[in-house]
């Protein structure tokens, strides 16, 4: 059976999300590796992990200024109280589908092979489709 995109997306993107969001907490915020591992449900040997690039690597996420402002206000929320684990839950979300959207799978140099390079072209040509058809749509109007 063909692993669903989201499976991937998982595997990939969902460490990477962490890793930003940790190092985000940590470095700008000054919060503790076990408090962030608390909030985001892992480990402290997780964070750790991240910290030193061993883990949630897949994508770098920081060079997509547009992503890394959810990030932003994702680590903010938890700093001030203002998100819960569903609000961090939803943004991850938002950027998962900005991600999708922008095709930053194809250029992040995620390099999959058989299911899960399957999978990728799944993730990136629904986007693409999409953004064909909505450009289409708009020159209609």
């Amino acid at each position: 059976m063909l692993i669903q995109p989201c499976e991937l997306i998982v595997k990939t993107l969902i460490p990477s999300v962490r890793a930003a969001v940790s190092r985000e907490l940590i470095e700008k915020h000054g919060l503790r590796q076990v408090d962030v591992a608390n909030f985001l449900g892992v480990t402290q040997a997780a964070i750790s992990q991240y910290m030193r690039g061993a883990r949630g690597g897949i994508m770098d996420l920081s060079s997509d200024e547009e992503i890394m402002e959810v990030v932003r206000r994702i680590a903010e929320g938890i700093v001030k109280g203002d998100l819960d684990k569903y609000e961090v839950s939803l943004l991850t979300c938002e950027i998962c589908y900005r991600v999708r959207r922008k095709g930053l799978y194809r250029s992040s140099g995620v390099k999959m092979k058989g299911k899960y390079k399957e999978a990728i072209d799944l993730v990136c040509r629904e986007y693409d489709e999409m953004r064909e058809r909505s450009g289409i749509l708009e020159r209609l109007k």
